[in-house]
């Protein structure tokens, strides 16, 4: 039993990388309890394990070593040893696993699926296992015992907390931010930066990207050759449509660029408010609000600004900009109310004096003009769309 016990500690150590003195530590104080439970071994004896014999040596309180007691203490011993050896050894994996994988958290790594526990995937990463849960999977996801594959690390937990310490994911935006950083060397290099990303996972995923060097183009390098990189990144997601999307400083700019493959017309914001209402040619509506609206939603989630998108025959009829129908108001005052809200119609007919006043420019003189203007306007609509279809919608 001695030597197949070194025997063993030396091999955990060497394979498993778990101290072995560790282990023997562990031992002794797991004997001297079951010796003081069963045969009453007295509080100031202690043991020590000869690490390279296996030889166990009992010793007084003065740390002299004395004649073994009258119980069978070698049953004894050979009985726990197993016991508290695994016990401990399952402790020492766990620390090891996440002191080896708690720096791994938040990158992509590469596995294979060791089996499969109901619809969550058990990954082998080596010296661990990991859980790919079924919520974490995307709905393509088709995998066989021992495909390779590759997820984000969500979570390592602590020892003792569940059964799998790793938690991986499939979906989580940053698992395609990984993804690119493998496939465009110039974003690990920092010639290219990834700024924000959006995702339906399975659907559809935005990556906004700029270039830290004027000279790149940071859409075309993340593109690749005749679209290959993000070709090899869409095989990974299964199909998932990868759009790359040029970053802008210029709000407007970039809530443009946001709605990709749509063309934008124009685009009125409310800063205050981090509102957006984006005017696209009629034929370009579907595809800027896109499958269940995922491409204005993804814009929004992108961009950080509430986006609405609206048909340009629609804009023009109910939503003109104040310069469109108000005579005397020059492009800067109708740019400053466009930039506190009011680009609207209907917006400027319903504020009052005193929250015009408050914009450079306008004094209150102008701001009732405007008001009064705008009210003639709107009612002018609502009568013409009552006599041509009756009751409706509120202009």
């Amino acid at each position: 039993m001695k030597k197949e016990l070194i025997a063993l500690l030396d091999y955990w150590e060497k394979e498993k990388g778990i101290d072995k003195l560790f282990l023997l530590s562990a031992l002794e104080s797991g004997l001297l309890t079951v010796y003081r439970k069963k045969a009453n071994l007295d509080e100031s004896i202690s043991i020590k394990i000869d690490p390279e014999t296996g030889d166990i040596k009992f010793l007084n309180e003065k740390g002299e070593i004395i004649p073994p007691p009258s119980f069978p203490w070698e049953r004894i011993a050979a009985q726990t040893a197993r016991h508290v050896i695994m016990q401990r050894l399952r402790e020492a994996e766990k620390s090891t696993v996440y002191n080896e994988f708690k720096k791994l958290e938040g990158t992509v790594v590469s596995g294979r699926v060791e089996r499969f526990e109901d619809d969550n995937i058990v990954v082998s990463l080596g010296r661990a296992e990991a859980l790919l849960p079924h919520l974490h999977k995307l709905e393509n996801d088709h995998f066989k015992v021992g495909s390779p594959i590759n997820a984000y690390i969500l979570e390592v937990r602590k020892p003792n907390k569940g059964i799998y310490q790793i938690i991986l994911s499939r979906t989580h935006p940053d698992f395609v931010r990984g993804l690119m950083e493998k496939e465009v060397p110039e974003i690990s290099e920092g010639i290219v930066k990834i700024k924000e990303i959006a995702r339906f996972p399975g659907d559809l995923v935005k990556i906004a990207v700029f270039a830290t060097i004027p000279k790149i183009d940071p859409v075309g390098t993340c593109v690749g050759e005749k679209a290959s990189r993000i070709k090899n990144i869409m095989k990974e997601l299964n199909g998932e449509k990868v759009e790359i999307i040029l970053w802008d400083k210029d709000i407007s700019k970039y809530i443009l660029n946001s709605l990709s493959p749509a063309t934008g017309k124009k685009v009125i914001i409310n800063e205050q408010k981090k509102e957006a209402v984006v005017v696209v040619e009629d034929s370009q509506i579907f595809l800027a609000v896109g499958k269940r609206g995922q491409n204005v939603r993804l814009a929004s989630k992108l961009t950080g600004w509430d986006i609405r998108v609206v048909r340009e025959s629609e804009y023009e009829s109910m939503g003109k900009p104040a310069i469109a129908v108000i005579e005397g108001v020059d492009e800067k005052i109708a740019t400053e109310l466009a930039k506190y809200g009011y680009s609207s119609i209907k917006s400027l007919a319903e504020a009052s004096a005193e929250e015009l006043k408050k914009i450079p420019s306008i004094d209150e003189s102008m701001a009732e003009q405007l008001i009064t203007k705008a009210k003639e306007y709107r009612e002018k609509l609502i009568k013409e769309k009552n006599e041509s279809k009756g009751p409706g919608e509120e202009v």
